[in-house]
């Protein structure tokens, strides 16, 4: 059981405010997570995310290779679209974007290789691998977990926590911003009555 430092009163269990001298306490209420995303709300962000990516890839140049850039903005634009302000929730994201946009690609350049009949080994015949797109693929993760960061900072969830303030009710029914019970009454220094 908690003891009053003011008085040495015994606490009630959560309070905030000494019901005997009315001094606070000094706890602090716990900060409140943003409500969670459902899973089928990360799926239908991650699709939505992917066919931006394949229209970002598809308009750009065939001579400019863009790796990891299309994802990278889809999963900022669906983060921010889809308001995700968890970060663990942000990373499901951006994970279902780049997974989702590389099967659709790969589905696309597959079957119209199929379509043509063409073989992989045929389509891919004298392509030298470089150190760029081996770099670009090693830093395919790192990149999504960049984007989900930079998703929930620009719409300011929860990276540093979102501050939310429970709220409790002191005398006169006003609005404590601490957010807990008031056990005393406000005493006013220019009245002989509490």
């Amino acid at each position: 059981m908690a003891y009053c430092s003011n008085c040495g009163f015994p606490l009630p269990e959560g309070a905030e405010y000494c019901p005997n001298c009315g001094a606070h306490v000094g706890r602090t209420p716990i900060p409140q997570q943003p409500p969670a995303v459902s899973v089928g709300r990360i799926i239908q962000a991650g699709v939505l995310g992917a066919f931006i990516s394949v229209m970002i890839s598809s308009l750009s140049s065939q001579s400019i290779q863009l790796y990891f850039i299309p994802s990278f903005i889809s999963s900022i634009l669906v983060i921010f679209l889809f308001r995700i302000k968890r970060l663990e929730e942000a990373v499901a994201v951006a994970f279902s974007v780049y997974l989702f946009a590389d099967a659709i690609l790969g589905g696309i350049i597959f079957g119209s290789l199929y379509v043509e009949n063409i073989s992989l080994s045929e389509a891919y015949r004298g392509y030298m691998l470089t150190f760029i797109d081996v770099a670009a693929i090693v830093f395919n993760p790192i990149s999504a977990l960049i984007s989900a960061y930079l998703g929930i900072t620009l719409i300011g969830g929860g990276v540093k926590g979102e501050r939310r303030e429970g709220v409790g009710y002191g005398p006169e029914g006003e609005k404590e911003p601490s957010g807990g019970i008031i056990y005393s009454t406000r005493v006013d220094s220019h009245s002989h009555k509490i």
